[in-house]
């Protein structure tokens, strides 16, 4: 994908690129069979750190910290206009196990736990919250991971309401296959925001992020730059289709996830999640994504539980407000208790819902809201991400950091000593992979 978006001339800034002078007015498409080189597009001019991360340039060799928007993404295929779509469905399920076809819900952890709320496209956010969880650091000026086994999640909605979308996912991507080779991962969770790209609902991109996603699929810089708002919407659905290229991208992240004890999901889960089944979820939604079709030839349908209505997994609020009456918090007291007690977990985080107060937990800390509005598209808040680890005595404990004027503050909740529980889990939990995942 690096070459792609390179060879595309990839910058999310929200202005229209001015055409370059050149004999060609079409840039070299990832969409060409014969497009096997990978091209760099010239430095942008000399200006302010805050501005050469947006506009995200290419540089040699190593991911730099000033072209995050040109990782490299593993497995990922661009594939031609001409390519059959049968076809691309069918390598896709011959390359997941046979027993699932979603990326699994259980996984280990053995070190830190970081939890970071809703991106939006703002990929400078983004960046500030992975160095103050501590994971993110420049070596000579290239960003180089360094937070060992330490587990990051992001809770979804990555896209829409920011430029720099593409360039945010490909920073995450890069930075799991770094951590994977000492034993952590980075995982995003699918949010509505992503499913609402897939399913072709754009009302939340920005100018920028669709000229992102057209320099991506190849456009040419005279339509970009003429603003030919039907091949720059075209272009956009090209790419997060259910099997387009970014769509099939999206399927590689869980909708639900449980690290060790810590439940994730965007929206929050609920007792009627689980009746549904949890790897189910994931397997739908990524069969969906990747444009997959059932046995009987229909294409498969995003899963009603997932994403379906206001109590689905990606858009209920039931743990996200933070106004409620007596009668509400006794309604998510119960929810929460029996979703928890059902997975033998100790807490559960969600995004979604922009907390006005910053990073917050409710029903005595058995539920954390991270989703603080740092987006410039939505509150601009400060940076600020979850951490879970444990004392010396064994005891978890919750750390909310948010980056202040004078630094970073911190806010500390230690849980009491775990109990022996009974209830198991509805499947067994599955090892953390080491490398690449198997589902990709």
């Amino acid at each position: 994908m690096a070459a792609a978006l390179s060879s595309a001339g990839l910058h999310p800034s929200c202005t229209a690129p001015a055409a370059r002078p050149s004999s060609s007015t079409h840039n070299h498409s990832p969409w060409r069979p014969d497009c096997t080189s990978q091209l760099r597009c010239q430095p942008a001019a000399a200006c302010r750190r805050t501005l050469l991360l947006q506009l995200a340039v290419c540089a040699a060799q190593r991911p730099s910290r000033l072209n995050a928007a040109t990782f490299q993404a593993p497995s990922v295929s661009f594939l031609p206009p001409s390519s059959n779509r049968t076809t691309q469905a069918s390598e896709v399920r011959a390359a997941v196990p046979k027993h699932h076809t979603g990326p699994p819900v259980y996984v280990q952890a053995t070190g830190r736990i970081i939890a970071i709320g809703d991106i939006h496209g703002d990929l400078q956010k983004a960046l500030s919250c992975l160095e103050m969880a501590g994971v993110l650091a420049e070596d000579d000026g290239h960003i180089k991971w360094v937070g060992g086994d330490t587990v990051v999640v992001q809770l979804g909605d990555v896209l829409d309401r920011g430029d720099c979308e593409i360039g945010s996912v490909l920073l995450l991507r890069e930075l799991d296959r770094q951590a994977r080779q000492q034993g952590g991962a980075v995982y995003m969770l699918n949010g509505n925001h992503e499913s609402l790209n897939v399913a072709g609902d754009f009302r939340y991109v920005t100018p920028g992020a669709f000229f992102e996603s057209a320099r991506a699929a190849g456009l040419s810089e005279a339509d970009i730059a003429a603003g030919d708002q039907r091949r720059i919407l075209q272009a956009r659905w090209y790419l997060y289709q259910p099997g387009g290229a970014m769509a099939r991208e999206l399927a590689k992240n869980p909708t639900v996830l449980v690290v060790n004890d810590v439940v994730f999901a965007h929206g929050g889960l609920l007792p009627h999640h689980l009746k549904y089944g949890l790897q189910r979820i994931n397997d739908e939604v990524g069969d969906w994504m990747n444009g997959a079709t059932r046995p009987d030839g229909t294409q498969a349908a995003p899963p009603f539980p997932a994403m379906g209505d206001a109590n689905s997994v990606q858009w209920n609020r039931t743990f996200g407000k933070e106004r409620v009456s007596d009668y509400e918090r006794m309604h998510m007291n119960m929810q929460l208790r029996s979703t928890l007690d059902s997975l033998n977990a100790r807490a559960m985080v969600v995004g979604h819902t922009p907390q006005m107060s910053g990073v917050n937990c409710e029903c005595d800390g058995r539920v954390w809201r991270v989703d603080a509005g740092m987006s410039s598209g939505v509150l601009d808040a400060a940076p600020q991400v979850l951490e879970f680890s444990h004392d010396n005595e064994g005891k978890l404990v919750a750390r909310m950091l948010r980056q202040a004027m004078h630094g970073v503050e911190a806010t500390t909740r230690t849980y009491p000593a775990a109990q022996p529980s009974s209830p198991e889990r509805p499947s067994s939990p599955s090892p953390m992979d080491t490398g690449a995942p198997s589902y990709a």
